[in-house]
């Protein structure tokens, strides 16, 4: 069991960024849980997830990328340095989440690009959005339509 294991020691932020996907999944799972329990919006754990934001909501494993869109989603209500990943995240949500077959995975990234919204980003949600109707892929544009009925963009 060597190798495969070995990831189970790793810190949090470490797991999130581990090349076994089940090690993702880990890190996403207690970065969620981190995550709710920091009451500080202020506080310095914050800061050590801001470059891995973008990876919890692309990551390439589906299973792992629901627990990464969820805690992303947690990260972003209550972290005073949320705004900084908006257009990385909201990227990342419009090419990665919008085309996938999961309406759970839709509804997650457009709760993401609502919060990004709901904490003063509104205009680089849109600039990422409207990104996303030069798409090729119908299901991203589509997604990103709905959005925009809804008053989104």
């Amino acid at each position: 069991m060597g190798d495969d294991s070995e990831w189970i020691k790793l810190p949090t932020d470490q797991k999130c960024e581990h090349k076994v996907w089940k090690a993702r999944l880990s890190g996403y799972e207690e970065a969620l849980k981190l995550f709710q329990r920091i009451k500080d919006e202020k506080s310095p754990e914050w800061g050590k997830y801001l470059g891995l934001i973008k990876k919890f909501v692309t990551d390439s494993n589906v299973v792992a990328q629901l627990k990464g869109l969820e805690a992303a989603l947690v990260f972003i209500e209550n972290a005073h340095v949320a705004g900084k990943t908006a257009g990385e995240v909201v990227s990342g949500v419009v090419t990665k989440v919008f085309n996938q077959p999961k309406a759970r995975a839709k509804e997650l990234g457009t709760d993401i690009c609502l919060m990004y919204m709901e904490i003063e980003k509104a205009e680089v949600v849109q600039d990422e959005l409207l990104k996303g109707l030069d798409n090729k892929n119908p299901k991203i544009v589509s997604t990103v339509c709905h959005l925009k009925r809804h008053h989104c963009i």
